[in-house]
């Protein structure tokens, strides 16, 4: 809703614009960057989140607060499995949203779009065949099938952003919202095995023909790609758990005040001090720090 009313920002040169600039705002107050250091545990001291130990044997205290940007279940299963039960058993009940699987891609020339050549003004193309796909390609992967004809979200960043790619070369994403962590079959029936690590390169093959149904001509422009499962997805990132992007099903009883549950809806748990944020709270997914930033202005009063 708010990229409809305020338009939607692309970070310049690439992604890790906006986590670049964060973290440059981080160091510049004074802040401290730690990478490749798990938090192992959050202590907590007559009811208030004290210390975060790390895997390395050193121990943070907290002056003012431990903020945690994590999926409710990591929360309660990893860093405080003190916490009260209620709160806890919510977190376990916090449903994930389907799969998602991503099919990054080198292109010799943007798609040639049957819709027209407007399409590659575009940073983002959305492709459905009609409203029954779209149901059937969502139902399909709730059921744990993999879509026959899936929905579609394709970025081709370098149409507004040439930097992205050597000079008249493009890169295009493709991000498979809807398909099964488990899978259990398939429901075009062709592709046997249920294991992702077999299912990844036909199930890319699908895609590929499905988007020759809206660009003819796409696969003679691959010069390159790489497929992410919705496994690979859970490895690089334990946040999205079920291999969901989202970090949490967005249904109306888990979003707005009722995100990530009712009766935690402003970044609070249980433990005084210890505070919740990410994309399994409000205002939900995407890398633009919004539930950060308004938990910081709440602390600063």
């Amino acid at each position: 809703m708010s990229c409809q009313n305020f338009g939607m920002k692309i970070g310049q040169g690439g992604a890790d614009t906006v986590i670049k600039a964060i973290t440059s705002a981080l160091t510049t107050l004074g802040g401290e960057l730690m990478l490749g250091v798990e938090a192992t545990s959050v202590e907590v001291e007559g009811g208030k989140a004290s210390v975060v130990s790390l895997s390395d044997g050193r121990k943070l205290k907290a002056r003012k607060a431990v903020i945690a940007g994590v999926h409710p279940r990591n929360l309660v299963d990893r860093l405080v499995p003190c916490i009260a039960p209620n709160f806890a058993k919510s977190a376990r009940k916090f449903r994930p949203g389907p799969a998602t699987m991503m099919l990054h891609l080198v292109l010799d020339s943007l798609p040639e779009w049957r819709a027209g050549p407007e399409l590659q003004q575009f940073a983002y193309v959305h492709i459905a065949d009609n409203y029954d796909a779209m149901t059937a390609a969502y139902q399909q992967p709730l059921g744990g099938l993999l879509p026959t004809a899936p929905v579609l979200v394709v970025g081709q960043p370098t149409a507004v952003d040439p930097s992205r790619a050597p000079a008249g070369k493009h890169v295009l994403w493709v991000q498979i919202r809807a398909v099964p962590y488990a899978i259990h079959g398939d429901a075009a029936g062709t592709i046997e095995t249920c294991d992702w690590a077999q299912v990844a390169a036909p199930f890319a093959e699908r895609i590929i023909d499905q988007l020759e149904q809206y660009a003819p001509g796409l696969q003679s422009k691959i010069l390159g790609s790489k497929v992410l499962t919705p496994l690979d997805l859970k490895r690089i990132n334990p946040n999205l758990v079920g291999g969901d992007s989202l970090a949490g099903s967005h249904h109306l009883d888990q979003n707005f005040l009722f995100r990530p549950f009712p009766g935690w809806s402003r970044w609070r748990t249980p433990i005084r001090n210890l505070y919740m944020v990410g994309a399994s709270t409000w205002p939900g997914a995407g890398t633009g720090a919004g539930s950060g930033y308004m938990l910081a202005k709440q602390l600063a009063g």
